[in-house]
This record gives C-alpha cells, sequence and structure tokens, in this order.
C-alpha cells in the first residue's frame, strides 16, 4: 500500500502546463474512487429543499446531489448525511463534482455513530450556481 501511496504522491509533483500535477492526482484518485465503488456498491441521494437539509444514504460510498445553490461567495454551509455504516471512528473520505461558476470545496466537521457533517465552502469570487455532487467513501 505505500508503494501505491508513494507514486500518487510523485504523480502530484509531476511538472506539467496549468498544474497538471493537480490533474494527474485527482485522474488517479477518480478512477481510484470508481473501482472502490463497483466493489462496495454506490447509492446517490438528492437534497430535496435547501443546501442545509440532511440526507440518508446507507451505503459505503455515495453521490450526494445538492440543490442548485447560490451559496454567496466566500461562505459555508453545512448538511448532515446519515448512514448506518458510519461509525464514530470512521474515516470519511470527500471529492467535489461542481461545474458551475466559482469554486468548491469539501470537509468533514464531524463524525458520530451513524451520520457525519459536511462542510461545503464557496471559496471562490462569485456566487455557486448549480448542484455540487459530493461523493463520499466510509472507511
Amino acid at each position: 500500500m505505500s508503494n501505491w501511496i508513494d507514486k500518487v504522491t510523485n504523480a502530484n509533483f509531476l511538472p506539467g502546463k496549468d498544474n497538471s500535477r493537480f490533474y494527474v492526482f485527482s485522474k488517479q484518485f477518480n478512477a481510484l474512487v470508481d473501482k472502490v465503488n463497483t466493489l462496495l456498491g454506490r447509492g446517490t441521494v438528492t437534497q430535496a429543499t435547501s443546501i442545509t437539509t440532511a440526507v440518508t444514504l446507507n451505503k459505503r460510498s455515495g453521490i450526494v446531489t445538492t440543490v442548485s445553490s447560490t451559496l454567496a461567495a466566500n461562505a459555508e454551509a453545512e448538511f448532515t448525511v446519515n448512514n448506518s455504516f458510519v461509525e464514530s471512528n470512521s474515516v470519511i473520505i470527500l471529492t467535489g463534482l461542481y461545474n458551475g461558476d466559482s469554486h468548491v470545496s469539501l470537509n468533514v466537521k464531524s463524525v458520530a455513530d451513524g451520520s457525519f457533517v459536511v462542510v461545503l465552502a464557496n471559496s471562490g469570487g462569485a456566487a455557486l450556481n448549480a448542484t455540487v455532487g459530493v461523493q463520499f467513501l466510509v472507511l
């Protein structure tokens, strides 16, 4: 396993145009997520009313699709993912899919038996204007 981590870390620093070092890492990580999702069975769920609406998805991996958000620049929103596979000592891995204006970042705020809280931040200069796909993996 450490060899794989070394390869991904080294790939992250490959020289190239347009910050390709991030693209290489993202491409490899997303390929890994796809393989894990195939093995574990991925679920999907969509928020019902707002960017802060809690969702329930009882799978080890999945995608939460948010409502179309207009979260302001440099603002944050939190929502809870209820999941029966989550324990208080679980590790939650997140990655985001967003094709609108601005830039989205995701973090896990807290983990408890049966749920975790996602912090979605708009770290760009414009309001969000699309849905966000929040991919997660419970370890």
